[in-house]
């Protein structure tokens, strides 16, 4: 992905901040799009040397189970309020997907308070986390645990280990890792017993996930434990109202010790997506359907719609469906199975491995 220029990559994180955070800074929150030692970009649309429109975009590798996923991210996209309404942002999104494209990314994620706005533009919803909402007066039915402490930077490396544990989550760096925990409002909380670090949660980070602890690590115990450490700080700092414990669809021990303490849980989307490469995501549902099945890209000559679909065929027979509806099958809203279902039965295909249980912790987002 290219690099803009040193000045031309300032007056953008200007406009970032001044249009998101109104002149706060952005940089010590996204490490990994706006600090230079690290593989993000940033771009932008320029008129008469003032940037018009920007925002960021990363490339990363999703680990999930033993499949790799490489998807691109896109962020703080800002646009100049006396320049608005001319298309800026859509040729600005255009101009992102095509980059990470060109990195290997065959897929788009974003987090987006205008869902509606990327929707018109071909985003749709996909993936699936559960958000459990804990009232403070819950906080009794979660058991405590000794050990619990604020992590130091001396702790980094044992946090970094323990992500690593973690089936979904993205691949990235220690050195990734350190920078991200380092950002400003994050409240990182160990438990430590001898001399290892076992578990660890972080809530908080900038301007987002208030109240809400977005990325946690260790037996189920140990994270029950820490988010009741959460809430009593929380409590002691004088603040009030709910906290949120973000989770991946897979972590079902934990979900049902938490529904066992009569805590209420929302099912909701893991991000915005777009589907970039057809042709990679094709390979990849060939390879979860197993080796009975056959996924190619064709143009349907009997059809009125003559773009291109995709033809699954099986030992029961084929099914076709557009390219779009690659993400309902791969990766759709809140896991629901609706369409991987009714293509097993078309195909005669064991889809067990779908829907892909894709998740970014808060930390991975941008």
């Amino acid at each position: 992905m290219e690099q803009l220029a040193a000045s031309v990559r300032a007056r953008a994180i200007t406009l970032m901040e001044q249009v998101l955070r109104g002149g706060a800074p952005l940089a010590a929150e996204y490490p990994l799009v706006l600090d230079p030692r690290f593989p993000g970009r940033v771009l932008a649309i320029e008129e008469r040397g003032v940037v018009v429109s920007a925002c960021a975009a990363l490339v990363r590798d999703f680990v999930v189970g033993q499949h790799t996923v490489r998807a691109g991210l896109i962020g703080s996209v800002a646009t100049h309020p006396e320049h608005r309404g001319r298309g800026l942002a859509t040729e600005l999104l255009a101009r992102a997907e095509r980059a990470l494209a060109q990195d290997g990314a065959w897929l788009a994620l974003l987090w987006a308070d205008d869902p509606v706005f990327y929707d018109e533009r071909g985003w749709r919803p996909i993936g699936c986390e559960l958000d459990f909402v804990l009232e403070s007066w819950q906080e009794g039915r979660l058991s405590g645990a000794s050990g619990i402490r604020a992590a130091a930077p001396d702790d980094w490396g044992a946090i970094h280990r323990l992500y690593t544990r973690q089936r979904e989550r993205v691949d990235r760096s220690i050195d990734e890792t350190r920078a991200l925990l380092a950002g400003p409002g994050i409240e990182t909380l160990v438990i430590q017993r001898e001399r290892d670090v076992v578990a660890y949660s972080c809530l908080g980070r900038g301007g987002d996930f208030a109240r809400t602890i977005h990325e946690w690590s260790g037996a189920d115990q140990d994270v029950l434990a820490l988010v009741r450490a959460h809430m009593q700080r929380a409590k002691a700092r004088g603040a009030s109202g709910p906290t949120y414990l973000l989770t991946p669809p897979t972590a079902r021990t934990l979900h049902e010790r938490l529904r066992g303490c009569g805590l209420t849980c929302a099912e909701g989307v893991l991000a915005q997506g777009k589907l970039l490469d057809p042709q990679a995501a094709c390979a990849l549902l060939a390879s979860l359907a197993g080796p009975q099945a056959l996924v190619s890209i064709e143009t349907l000559v009997e059809s009125a719609d003559s773009r291109p679909h995709i033809v699954v065929r099986g030992p029961a027979g084929e099914s076709t469906l557009p390219e779009n509806d690659l993400l309902d099958v791969l990766l759709p809203a809140r896991g629901r199975r609706t369409r991987v279902e009714a293509l097993a039965r078309e195909t005669g295909l064991a889809l067990d491995a779908l829907p892909l249980p894709l998740f970014a912790w808060g930390l991975d987002s941008i």
